[in-house]
């Protein structure tokens, strides 16, 4: 093909009926947006705004940040939107001092990229959209770090281990100047124990007292060594009937004397307060020969447990019993003789 006719057909797809194919392309553009927006879901969420303490400059203290939430509307797939955990979204303001004096008050546009927690969503309104933050002289004060908050039943005592018992909260002077040291206290995350059996550690997260919201406490965070101790229990299941295990077929009969035991059962306490009747079985093993009643077969008593209760040691009271044969009369006969 030459350069004439190469151009010839580049002059056809593009420029003939050039208009036509501009408009095709507005149309269709817009078709899709409009179909993007009819299957797009929209999700509102209201989410805490911060102030990123290292942009305060020249020494001041963040004193307050109004509004403290701020409502975003969030557009994307229905799975996207629905997906995001609004535990992790969060605004993020960093405001600058304009002018040399600590006590400025700065105003700070808020746009999605302040946004944190809504990645592969678009951001469609943010309200309001403008944060005013406050500076103050900065102060500091040492307070006592109050115990983390225990959530849920774990499976024995639980016993806190930490070693930080104190932290340092800087802020702003009219905030801090107010609060009492001797009453107030650092706040931390609650540590959820439900169901736990195992000791742990964990980290959590330290909170300013009182209404010094925009305070920062140092160090933000403290490791808690969580203990779970057992505690033993022994309970005691009375009258259990013993049970006699036969091969399918055995036509002896046993008489069991006694037909009752009790069952000893020692393990977690918890574990052994919530032990149902049927959970503990007792059995004897009647698979052995027929002796006359002047003998006596003494057989153990076994105890079987439900699977997946765990349990320490269980005992049967008395361990063994005595099996007597039953023996069967003698047959009648049709014509009814003996």
């Amino acid at each position: 093909m030459t350069r004439e006719q190469g151009l010839a057909v580049l002059k056809i797809v593009f420029v003939k009926n050039g208009y036509w194919k501009l408009l095709s392309l507005v149309i269709a553009v817009l078709i899709h947006f409009s179909i993007r927006s009819e299957i797009s879901h929209l999700r509102v969420v209201t989410i805490p705004v911060e102030a990123d303490f290292e942009a305060a400059s020249m020494g001041a203290a963040i004193e307050s940040v109004e509004p403290r939430a701020v409502q975003i509307t969030l557009r994307g797939s229905y799975s996207e939107v629905n997906k995001l955990d609004s535990a992790q979204m969060g605004c993020v303001v960093r405001p600058k001092q304009k002018t040399s004096s600590l006590l400025d008050t700065v105003a700070v546009k808020i746009r999605a990229s302040n946004l944190r927690g809504v990645r592969g969503v678009r951001v469609v309104a943010i309200e309001p959209n403008v944060a005013v933050v406050k500076f103050d002289v900065p102060m500091s004060l040492m307070v006592a770090v109050a115990p983390p908050v225990v959530q849920g039943k774990a499976r024995g005592r639980v016993q806190l281990v930490y070693d930080q018992t104190n932290a340092v909260v800087k802020g702003s002077r009219r905030v801090l100047s107010p609060l009492d040291v001797e009453t107030v206290r650092v706040q931390t995350d609650a540590i959820d124990v439900e169901g736990r059996s195992q000791s742990f550690a964990t980290r959590v997260r330290l909170y300013p007292p009182g209404e010094a919201v925009n305070a920062v406490v140092e160090p933000s965070d403290m490791v808690v060594n969580v203990l779970i101790i057992s505690e033993k229990a022994t309970t005691r299941l009375e009258r259990v009937p013993v049970v006699v295990v036969q091969p399918p077929g055995d036509a002896n009969r046993w008489l069991a004397e006694p037909a009752w035991v009790d069952i000893e059962v020692t393990g977690r306490s918890e574990v052994v307060k919530a032990i149902t009747f049927g959970q503990i079985i007792a059995s004897v093993n009647g698979n052995i020969p027929v002796v006359p009643r002047s003998v006596t077969n003494e057989v153990p008593v076994t105890v079987h447990v439900q699977q997946g209760l765990a349990v320490d040691e269980v005992k049967a009271v008395p361990p063994s019993i005595r099996l007597t044969p039953i023996h069967a009369g003698p047959a009648v006969s049709p014509s009814g003789e003996r």
